[in-house]
Formats: structure tokens, C-alpha cells, sequence
């Protein structure tokens, strides 16, 4: 019996939320009750003053007074929020306690006035007792404890007292009360029951919330962070540099953008595997982590590349020091497991406000930097300047006009025969892109497709050129080859390589006549791509020449790893090659290698008779120069056939 006396007034530490959300609302409604309570005592003296002693009227009140204020006193000032959950739980205790003993003390004190009452005081005293217990039975309904022993002390007691010393009226009174006591303990209980589940539910969906604030803080971390390097990835590093732009706008000092490229990254990838490469890419950020200033940001952009964002950079002098030391760190091998790495480092630097003053700015003049540092400077630092900006806003012109051009009316071909000197027939036509542009005129075709190529239109281009190319073709005699040079962007590109080859099928030209002519840089760049596009031309029945022979740093590699069918000797070695042995030295060795190989030889260049006569002596004999012609348009290309076929036609009748 006491177990479950206690059970039911026991005040759970196990639920802080709820104790402190019921002693919040209780600190609100208590002082009302105690309000109404010192109320109905001065309403009862007043009515029995003449009736009842003093102390009863007087001195009672008196007492109980102001303890009531001073427990609506303490509730009022107190802060709820500074009281820890051990003293929420003793407050809620206290409020039980007071329940015990001030209920029945003001009950027992109305009855003892009942006494001396007549019979309409005593109606009196009877409504006074009801109204007041079901009053603070309402405000204590947030801790059904203190509750529903208020309403078994306070209504019970005056149920018996009725039941027991009152007249027939009283008697019906004591059971009415009884009834009202009941549906209000049952609506005090559901009211209470459906508070705590309020309380509950929010505690669930606080915690809920908190949760999910966790995650969205855990999922922003996880966002703004490279898995394998733990350093701020791309969409950090472009967050970070954006935020610098606005702190720098209302003083703008400068900072620096950095870009980072490794050379030989692809080579640890394909030799020892992507395990290795992690551990390569994690290590390189460890390097550089350690050699940075703790104000420097440094992020994986993703692949090899790792930006730099430079808040206090210093002058030119030391940035330039600081690059150099970056890319001399990585040119210190790096431990792997599955053996030793060595690698370069190429950095380019773009300085704000000078080389931009947005984010994609910065970060477009920095990648221009490095892409400079690639190419002419492996392993070097460079720093933006004015010299690149000028070459960045001529490529950009061009790449608008040709983005806004009208490229199946603008461009057109031009063809240089390629001429067996044996037999005076020409052999092939190489076709050659030229553009000419109503606003910037005639666009020299190195300028033009290079900025293609910048701008990822090349596969565009490549695509209406050899459609005119291969309809130009269709009017040559069967033996004439159509040669068509592709650029490394189209050899990297199967899509691209797969809508040639169905441009080949539908036209009228059979595979066999079409030369695709390649560079050593559009191999170099994905060799195994570069293999795999030129198997497919050849398994379409298509001839490959590579172009530019000699003028790289391993041609003879890759002559002997692919499926090359013609070398072009580039015409930088016939310049003098009347009057420099090294030169025809040069040339005779590579006519001997093709002979070797069983390569057709093809010498560009030639302008001379003398130097015809010479390569002639050495066994090479297929020609393109000036000296047979410049190149042709199409009605002049097929022109020089029907010369070349009026001369050469009497002298085969001849013999």
C-alpha cells in the first residue's frame, strides 16, 4: 500500500524536460490559486464575523495569509531556467507537500466556521469550500499528485463531514460533490495524461531536430571535405574564396588564387594502381599542409589538382619563392608501398584585384597560369600577368565569333596535292580548315583551332570540315586519298571517333581513300585512348599517317606501339637541306626507317627543284610543297587534275 502511495507521488528524475515544463506552467496558475484561496478566507471571515470567534475570522486568515503570498512570491521571482533539474524536482516536491497540508488546513478551518453558521452561512461556506478546491484542483492539474490529493483531502473531508453532521440538504450536497469529485479527478487525469504526452512529443521532436542538426552539420562537414585527403574540397575551396571577394570588396587588398597540377600522377595510377595513387594524393596533401602557413587554404579540387587560396601573399618576389618551394617538395620522392613515386609539380598564380576580381575570374586566370606552366615551363611557377591576358582575350574573341559564326557557310577547305614524283601523279589531297569571318576577316587555322579546341568546339568543327571534305572527295578519281587531320581532342573522344566512322559509311567515299593524319601530341596525351580510336579507324579500312615526324621527343616509341601507315617528315628539316649534310643525314635516316617498317615516307615542304632532286636520290618520293602547288580550292583541285591528267595522259599513250 505505501509502495504504490509512493509510486503515485514520486516526482521521476528520469524526465528533467517534463518536471521543468510542468513547474513552468504551475509557476503561472499557482500564485492564481493561492490568489483565490486568500480571497474566499476574507469572503468566509467577512460573512461569519459576528457569528464565529476571532480567531477563527481574524487570526487564521491572519496566518494563512501570508504564507500563501509568500509562496506565490517565491514562484513569481524565481528564474526558471538558472534552476538545475534537482531543484525543479525538490520545487515539485515542495508543491505536494503544500498540497498535503494547506488543503486540509483551509478545509478544516471552513468546516470549524460551519459550526457556528446559520443556515444560509453555512450554503455559504458549502459553495466557498466547492468553488475553491475545484478552482485549485484546476491549477494544479500539470502535477496530477498534488492534484488529486488536494481533491481526496479537501472534497473528501467535506464529503464525510456532510455526509455525517449535515442535514438531508447537506447529505444530497455530499453526494453531488462526490460525482463532481470523481468526473474532475477522471478530466484532471486525461488533461494531465495528454500534457505529459504533449511534453513528450515535443522532447521527441527537440531531440529529433538536434539530431537532424547533427547530421545537417556532420552532412555540411562531410560536403565541404575530400574523403581521401581530409582536406576542403572543390565546393569549400570555391565557398571560401567567394567569401574572401566580399570581406575584400570595401578594402581591397590583395590575395592570391593558386592551382596545382602533378605531373607523373598517371603513371604511379597506371603502374602500380589506384591504391597507390590515394596513398600518392594523400601523402602530397600532408607534404603541403606541413610546408603552408596555417592562413593558407589549401583544398583538393579533385583528380591531381589542389587549389591555394594566399590571404596575406606577400610581393611577386615571395610568392615566387613560396611556389618554387612547393614544387620542390614534391620533386622529393615519395615512400609508397608498393615502391617509390617521382613526381613534378606544375602551379600557376592569379592575384586579386589585378587578375579578376570574381571567383570564376580568379580561378579561370590561375588554371590559364598553370596551363602556361604545363606547357612551356614543366615544374615552374607562374604568375598571371597582363602578356596572358591579352592572349586570353584574343582566344576569347575568337572563340565568341565562332560560337556566334555561321560555320557551315564561313569555313571551307583548301587542298595541297600529295604527289608520287616517280609517276607526276598526284597521290592524295591534304585538306587544310581555313575560316574566313565577316567581322574579324581571315583567321590563320593554328589560331582558329586552337581556340576551338580551348573552347570545346573542335569536335564541331572537325565534323563540317570533313563532311565538305568528304563531298569535295567524291568528284576525285578513285586512286586520289583524301587526307584529313584530326586534333588530339577528336582522337580522345570514342564518341567523337564513332560519328566519323558512320560519316564515312554514308558517304560515297570508300574507307580506303581517307588518311587520318594525327599529331605525337594528340597521342601523348591518353595514349591508350589514342590506340584504341585508331583501331577503329583501321578497322573501318582508313590509312594513318602521323604528322609533324620528328619534332617530338619519342615518336619512334609510338611508331612501333601503333598501327601507323605513313610518317610525315616535318618541313622544319628541308629548310637546308641543300646545304646541311646533318639535315640529309637526318632525312635519310628516317627514309631508311620507313623503308624498314614498310611505311610510305611523305616529305612536306618542298619548294625547290634541287631539294626535289635530292630526296629523290634518296629513295623518298612522295612530295607536298609548293613546288607541285599551294593549296587549291575545290574547283582548283580539281583543276590540277585535269591538268595533270592532259599531260600526263599523251605520254602513257606514247609508251
Amino acid at each position: 500500500m505505501f509502495d504504490l502511495i509512493f509510486s503515485f507521488v514520486e516526482v521521476s528524475a528520469e524526465t528533467p524536460d517534463l518536471n521543468r515544463t510542468r513547474y513552468r506552467a504551475l509557476a503561472v496558475q499557482i500564485p492564481l490559486m493561492y490568489g483565490l484561496v486568500i480571497i474566499n478566507m476574507i469572503a468566509l471571515s467577512f460573512t461569519l464575523m459576528h457569528e464565529a470567534p476571532a480567531y477563527l475570522t481574524i487570526l487564521v486568515p491572519a496566518l494563512l495569509a501570508p504564507v500563501a503570498i509568500y509562496r506565490s512570491k517565491l514562484i513569481l521571482t524565481c528564474d526558471i531556467d538558472a534552476l538545475s533539474d534537482q531543484q525543479i524536482q525538490k520545487r515539485l516536491y515542495g508543491i505536494i507537500r503544500f498540497s498535503v497540508l494547506l488543503g486540509p488546513a483551509f478545509i478544516a478551518w471552513a468546516l470549524t466556521l460551519f459550526a457556528y453558521g446559520n443556515a444560509n452561512s453555512q450554503a455559504q461556506i458549502a459553495f466557498f469550500i466547492c468553488l475553491t478546491t475545484m478552482a485549485s484542483i484546476n491549477c494544479l492539474t500539470h502535477l496530477r499528485q498534488a492534484a488529486v490529493i488536494l481533491a481526496v483531502t479537501s472534497l473528501g473531508t467535506t464529503t464525510v463531514y456532510f455526509a455525517i453532521f449535515g442535514t438531508a440538504v447537506f447529505k444530497v450536497i455530499a453526494i453531488n460533490m462526490v460525482l463532481v469529485m470523481g468526473a474532475m479527478v477522471i478530466v484532471m487525469l486525461r488533461t494531465s495524461n495528454t500534457f505529459t504526452e504533449l511534453v513528450q512529443k515535443q522532447k521527441e521532436l527537440s531531440d529529433q531536430s538536434a539530431r537532424l542538426e547533427l547530421l545537417n552539420a556532420e552532412n555540411m562537414r562531410l560536403a565541404n571535405l575530400d574523403s581521401l585527403t581530409n582536406l576542403p574540397n572543390r565546393r569549400n575551396f570555391f565557398a571560401e574564396l567567394s567569401q574572401l571577394i566580399e570581406q575584400r570588396k570595401t578594402s581591397p587588398r590583395r590575395f592570391v588564387v593558386g592551382i596545382l597540377d602533378l605531373s607523373g600522377f598517371k603513371l604511379i595510377n597506371d603502374l602500380f594502381g589506384h591504391p597507390a595513387g590515394d596513398q600518392l594524393l594523400m601523402e602530397v596533401g600532408k607534404r603541403l599542409r606541413i610546408k603552408l602557413d596555417d592562413d593558407i587554404i589549401l583544398a583538393r579540387l579533385g583528380g591531381d589538382q589542389f587549389g591555394l587560396i594566399l590571404p596575406e601573399p606577400g610581393s611577386d618576389e615571395m610568392l615566387q619563392l613560396l611556389g618554387n618551394e612547393i614544387c620542390n617538395i614534391l620533386q622529393i620522392p615519395f615512400p609508397l608501398r608498393e615502391g617509390t613515386a617521382n613526381i613534378a609539380g606544375s602551379l600557376g598564380f592569379a592575384s586579386y584585384p589585378d587578375a579578376g576580381n570574381t571567383a570564376e575570374v580568379l580561378f579561370e586566370r590561375a588554371d590559364y597560369a598553370l596551363c602556361y606552366s604545363k606547357q612551356n615551363s614543366k615544374g615552374k611557377v607562374v604568375l598571371f600577368s597582363s602578356e596572358h591576358e591579352t592572349v586570353i582575350r584574343e582566344v576569347s574573341t575568337i572563340a565568341h565569333r565562332l560560337r556566334e559564326a555561321d560555320l557551315g557557310r564561313e569555313l571551307s577547305l583548301v587542298y595541297q596535292p600529295i604527289v608520287d614524283s616517280q609517276t607526276g601523279k598526284t597521290v592524295a589531297f591534304e585538306a587544310l580548315a581555313r575560316w574566313q569571318n565577316p567581322i574579324l576577316g581571315s583567321i590563320p587555322p593554328d589560331v582558329f583551332i586552337r581556340s576551338a579546341e580551348q573552347s570545346g568546339m573542335i569536335s564541331q568543327l572537325t565534323a563540317i570540315l570533313f563532311e565538305k571534305a568528304l563531298k569535295a572527295a567524291a568528284a576525285w578519281p578513285d586512286n586520289v586519298q583524301l587526307s584529313f587531320n584530326l586534333s588530339p581532342f577528336d582522337i580522345g573522344s570514342h564518341e567523337h571517333i564513332l560519328r566519323l566512322i558512320a560519316m564515312v559509311e554514308r558517304s560515297a567515299i570508300p574507307a580506303k581513300r581517307i588518311i587520318f593524319e594525327i599529331t605525337e601530341t594528340a597521342v601523348m596525351q591518353d595514349f591508350e585512348r589514342a590506340k584504341e580510336s585508331l583501331r577503329l579507324l583501321h578497322q573501318l579500312g582508313a590509312s594513318i599517317a602521323l604528322d609533324d615526324f620528328g619534332t617530338g621527343f619519342s615518336s619512334l616509341s609510338y611508331v612501333q606501339r601503333m598501327q601507323i601507315d605513313r610518317l610525315k617528315v616535318d618541313r622544319s628539316f628541308i629548310h637546308n637541306i641543300e646545304t646541311d649534310k646533318a639535315t640529309q643525314d637526318i632525312v635519310r635516316t628516317v627514309v631508311d626507317l620507313c623503308r624498314n617498317l614498310n611505311l610510305e615516307c611523305v616529305i612536306e615542304g618542298i619548294e625547290t627543284k634541287q631539294q626535289l632532286t635530292i630526296l629523290e636520290n634518296m629513295g623518298c618520293n612522295l612530295i607536298q610543297g609548293y613546288y607541285f602547288s599551294k593549296p587549291l580550292n575545290e574547283a582548283g583541285a580539281l583543276n590540277f587534275l585535269a591538268r595533270e591528267a592532259s599531260i600526263l595522259e599523251p605520254m602513257i599513250q606514247a609508251s
